[in-house]
């Protein structure tokens, strides 16, 4: 009896879901930005797999290491001097390439095409 009221408890504890967990306005942005590249699915399709592909790139990504990551691959296509920025240090150019892999892999297992 005390071991499934334990496993209860568990399954209830509030904030467990993600192990990095993201503001709900950043998690709103992906999505509203990924189901504008998807404009062929049907909207609430597009919302949900979308939805499927933040919480995976959450699972594997802390915030912080998102929000740097995402700012590296963005600001690559920045154009001239300023851009350089994002488009010559190794470290920068490694993190935007992690990010790229790591949500290419979540479109395949939310099934983004």
């Amino acid at each position: 009896m005390n071991k499934h009221l334990a496993w209860l408890a568990l399954l209830l504890l509030p904030g467990t879901a993600f192990a990095y967990d993201y503001p709900t306005y950043d998690r709103v942005e992906f999505v509203l930005q990924c189901a504008q590249q998807y404009p062929d699915y049907e909207y609430y399709g597009s919302l949900y797999k979308c939805s499927c592909a933040i919480d995976a790139i959450a699972k594997e990504l802390k915030y912080d290491d998102y929000v740097e990551s995402y700012t590296a691959l963005r600001g690559q296509s920045t154009r001239g001097e300023a851009g350089g920025v994002f488009r010559d240090p190794p470290e920068v150019q490694k993190m935007a390439k992690r990010y790229a892999e790591i949500k290419a892999k979540a479109g395949k297992e939310c099934l983004l095409k």
